[in-house]
């Protein structure tokens, strides 16, 4: 899941853009696919969040809507320590039967959505604001080993409801 909009990016206001929070519309938007995630049965064993501010608070919305708080935890794989292989890492320390929704970043997101769902490191999806892909693994966690559940930006989940 990609971080939900936030605050435009101004030096003066946020020096650090790791401090950045979401807009007021954001916030809006992603308790609005939280529900919808809710309401369609779609809920993770843990969520994952990069530490910058915007993530934080998205993977805190969702995760309060879901009823997952106690499944939150924070890694740098996901913000400013992002590489394919952190992520990689990441994951490998988690039980394969457990679902992981990570929450991050663009153009992170495009490049790992990639490499999962091709041998090469291909062009990836795209993620809108507030966007959510599902890719399954029937192995281990590896490049180019995972298949496309779903897809959704914010505005087709939401119509779906």
């Amino acid at each position: 899941m990609r971080h939900a909009d936030a605050d435009a990016i101004d030096a003066r206001v946020y020096p650090d853009d790791d401090l950045r929070p979401l807009s007021e519309l954001g916030s809006s938007v992603q308790r609005d696919m939280a529900r919808a995630l809710k309401r369609l049965n779609i809920a993770p064993d843990r969520i994952i969040t990069s530490p910058r501010v915007r993530t934080l608070q998205t993977a805190r919305i969702t995760a309060k809507v879901l009823g997952l708080e106690h499944a939150l935890a924070e890694s740098d794989a996901l913000g400013r320590g992002y590489s394919i292989a952190a992520v990689l890492k990441l994951l490998a320390g988690i039980p394969q039967q457990e679902t992981v929704l990570c929450v991050g970043h663009e153009p992170d997101l495009r490049e790992l959505s990639g490499a999962f769902l091709s041998m090469a490191t291909g062009p990836g999806i795209k993620f809108p604001k507030s966007g959510i892909l599902r890719i399954d693994f029937q192995a281990p966690v590896r490049v180019g080993t995972g298949s496309l559940r779903f897809f959704y930006r914010p505005r087709d989940l939401l119509a779906l409801l």
